[in-house]
């Protein structure tokens, strides 16, 4: 028999974890912030996934997530959960929504943080010697972007806003790009 509160304490310790790991990464708390954002969502995966097994020892199935699309309503021209079927579900609700944060975070990570542009603005931070006499040497760059990338008929543009994480502290960075001839260049770096 599988003990009832091991889902809720892994949960919970994860949301935790990651709420406050998420808010100090954006306010340069690292390295812990950082191994919290590793950390966190694989004990919520490891604690949902004992849920699974518990609710399905108690029930006798898995969750059914077609009552979800029975409780949608259409009101004032978008669709929504009724309340009281909210209300009643309000933690696995929640659980979805800070499984869907964690998710978000992974994709622009894997999106943006291995793009040619943000490459481009780590090789810019690791060379450029004003950065480094500022910053030290530069151990590793925070998990959290803000990225803004567009094309117009000057051509690609790209902006971030990072952590660097150097042997003298922490620094959040903001960085301007352009994509000129196939390579893109940084055109300002600020931090502070």
């Amino acid at each position: 028999m599988l003990n009832p509160t091991t889902h809720k304490i892994l949960i919970l310790t994860g949301y935790l974890i990651w709420c406050a790991s998420f808010f100090g990464e954006a306010l340069g708390g690292q390295p812990y912030s950082t191994i919290g954002i590793v950390i966190s969502p694989v004990l919520t995966v490891i604690g949902v996934f004992y849920w699974f097994k518990y609710y399905h020892t108690k029930r006798g199935h898995y969750p059914k997530f077609e009552i979800l699309g029975n409780n949608i309503v259409h009101a004032g021209g978008s669709l929504t959960l009724r309340f009281d079927f909210l209300l009643k579900h309000i933690l696995k609700f929640w659980t979805f929504c800070i499984l869907f944060w964690m998710g978000l975070v992974l994709i622009v990570l894997l999106t943006f943080g291995r793009s040619e542009a943000f490459e481009a603005t780590k090789q810019y931070c690791q060379s450029n010697q004003e950065i480094l006499s500022q910053t030290g040497p530069i151990k590793y760059f925070g998990l959290l972007l803000g990225v803004n990338m567009s094309t117009d008929e000057q051509g690609d543009k790209a902006e971030f806003s990072f952590t660097i994480v150097g042997t003298k502290g922490n620094f959040i960075a903001d960085s301007k790009l352009i994509k000129k001839s196939g390579v893109w260049t940084v055109e300002n770096l600020e931090f502070r």
